[in-house]
């Protein structure tokens, strides 16, 4: 296998970690966690993957180490949690992300080669329990929840504390209750990184506020090992050096 480093979304903490343990402890490659909450904003999301990019595509270049920036996964400002890993020259990247509202839309690398799992976002992510991105098992009226969002910042937990000491309870139940519209569950995703009776208190709670049906919906992490384990197929990508990744790799070919 190529050396190689992972770029993770630190809301999927616990999957990545378990998806991990598929590799001697000696083989596992250093990760680097990048914030969630810039998931909110993909252009920002794009420009931190691609400074990291670009970063080892210095490293491969000159051979030598570089330091990336990363952060602590948890809660609170990510200033307070950032932090720095040492990375040797690798060949390949594996993005642990999915497309993430086009977060990854023109990511480039000069020299490494880019690799990533075909789905449009961590949901479908942990959803796929081996079939090909267009069968995905995902209900268009459930919004999906895991360990990881109680976990980390979450821009939704925010805006609703923020609404609540704005406007009150009253109205920032209405105003949470029209952004739900359509959505008839919250789903609880059950990828196996972690004990259920650890946050499904919490994720019941959730709907509940919501006045929404609550559900455990049976996930898996089964496409994290396969990339990670260096396996290549239809639901892998894999973008060549001086290539950028476009809408186009969502689609599967022959």
């Amino acid at each position: 296998m190529p050396n190689t480093v992972i770029i993770a979304c630190e809301m999927i903490e616990d999957e990545v970690r378990l998806a991990l343990e598929v590799l001697a402890p000696e083989n596992r490659p250093p990760v680097v966690w990048v914030e969630s909450k810039l998931h909110d904003r993909p252009e920002l999301l794009k420009e931190a993957l691609q400074r990291l990019i670009d970063l080892l595509d210095e490293g491969l270049s000159t051979g030598s180490t570089v330091s990336l920036p990363t952060v602590r996964p948890g809660q609170g400002a990510a200033t307070e949690r950032s932090e720095e890993v040492q990375v040797d020259p690798v060949d390949e990247v594996l993005l642990a992300l999915g497309f993430c509202g086009k977060g990854l839309q023109g990511l480039k690398a000069q020299h490494l080669t880019l690799v990533f799992p075909r789905v449009d976002d961590c949901v479908s992510l942990l959803l796929n329990h081996g079939c090909a991105r267009e069968d995905i098992p995902r209900d268009s009226r459930s919004y999906y929840l895991t360990r990881g969002w109680f976990a980390h910042n979450s821009s939704v937990t925010e805006a609703f504390e923020d609404w609540t000491e704005r406007y009150g309870p009253e109205r920032a139940a209405r105003l949470r209750k029209t952004m739900f519209t359509g959505y008839e569950r919250v789903g609880l995703i059950d990828t196996k990184a972690y004990d259920l009776s650890e946050c499904i208190d919490q994720s019941r709670a959730y709907a509940k506020d919501l006045d929404l049906d609550h559900i455990v919906v049976s996930g898996s992490v089964q496409l994290l090992e396969r990339l990670f384990k260096g396996e290549r197929d239809s639901e892998i990508v894999v973008v060549p050096p001086t290539e950028a990744i476009d809408f186009s790799h969502l689609f599967a070919t022959e």
